[in-house]
């Protein structure tokens, strides 16, 4: 089921079933990438997920991260695609992290699906036996890209710090009237 749900959230553009003992367990059609995500996990998704999209010369970006009151202790779906091909990846994991801190509490962690576009020349895919994990050329950079990215995007979608308007203690600045030079 977990190899099912890679395969299909990366080709959302096709049309997949999941049959056991005879029985057809999910039945996708071809979609959007946000529709795909929905058929596997819930149209309750629908308004946690926030767009994230970055594109440069090193890389592009592109998916769905889950807005910070929908993070969950366990079981919360976390993808990494890159040029394709889902991979697992501690250290962007802990970019993500990074950018929720002091959204979510600590123990928790957010639901995301992101896509990354970069020259295959720049990544090595022969770090792990089962080619699940690999390397980035610039392992840093790409971190801080994603993590920045994240936050950005949860900050302008009203989900980061915001400013403290409070008045108390505040001096009170003088209204200019008509009578401006009053």
């Amino acid at each position: 089921v977990t190899e099912f749900e890679r395969i299909a959230l990366i080709n959302h553009n096709i049309e997949f079933s999941l049959t056991h003992n005879d029985s057809e367990v999910v039945s996708l059609q071809a979609s959007s990438f946000r529709k795909r995500i929905l058929d596997l996990f819930g149209k309750k998704l629908n308004s946690q997920l926030v767009d994230v999209e970055v594109n440069n010369s090193l890389i592009n970006i592109k998916g769905f991260v889950g807005a910070p009151e929908s993070a969950r202790k366990r079981g919360a779906q976390q993808f990494f695609f890159v040029n394709g091909r889902y991979f697992r990846s501690p250290y962007l994991h802990k970019a993500v992290m990074k950018a929720y801190e002091e959204m979510i509490p600590e123990g928790y962690t957010p639901s995301y699906f992101i896509f990354l576009e970069i020259d295959p020349k720049s990544i090595d895919v022969n770090i792990h036996p089962t080619k699940a994990e690999i390397k980035f050329e610039d392992d840093s950079l790409v971190f801080h890209i994603l993590s920045a990215m994240i936050r950005e995007t949860l900050g302008r979608n009203s989900f980061g710090a915001s400013i403290d308007f409070d008045t108390e203690n505040v001096p009170e600045l003088p209204e200019l009237g008509r009578n401006f030079s009053e």
